[in-house]
């Protein structure tokens, strides 16, 4: 048997019915609910809950901010990250320093994204081995507000 003729048995070519899916599936694609606490996706009755639009967007800058730029070969070529392990430990740089570069590659990759379009009320707070990033997300359907997104450092 021809291997493009294998290959279109093993995977077939889906139909899908683009009428029937909403704006942001369209734009987004289906996005389900991760739990960053426990590792694992949000199930309900055995499946994957599915995330709103706002739930969505939280979750893509938690995936966003705990991925360091250029780490992860599967990332590579996407811009996808931001650096941060740079920023870990250091004491001689102004926090002030920190939280405008942060919040320039948080911006800088955020608007890549199809449905934002800024950011507004940026802030870091350090404390206990972490750092917590807060901030208000600017999509084409408004605005989220107090998004929050922490990231584990040692230093």
């Amino acid at each position: 048997m021809p291997l493009t003729k294998w290959v279109n048995e093993v995977f077939p070519e889906l139909q899908i019915d683009d009428e029937s899916l909403s704006e942001s599936e369209k734009i987004m694609g289906k996005v389900f609910l991760f739990d960053f606490a426990e590792r694992k996706y949000v199930l309900r009755d055995g499946r994957p809950v599915e995330a709103n639009y706002d739930e969505a967007i939280r979750q893509w800058f938690s995936m966003l901010i705990i991925t360091e730029l250029d780490k992860f070969q599967i990332y590579s070529s996407t811009d996808f990250g931001i650096s941060l392990a740079q920023f870990v430990g250091r004491k001689d740089i102004p926090m002030a320093t920190i939280t405008s570069e942060v919040s320039r590659q948080i911006i800088e990759a955020a608007t890549k994204h199809p449905e934002i379009t800024g950011i507004e009320r940026f802030s870091i707070s350090r404390s206990d081995g972490k750092a917590t990033l807060h901030f208000d997300v600017i999509t084409k359907r408004g605005k989220i507000e107090d998004v929050e997104s922490e990231v584990k450092y040692s230093g």
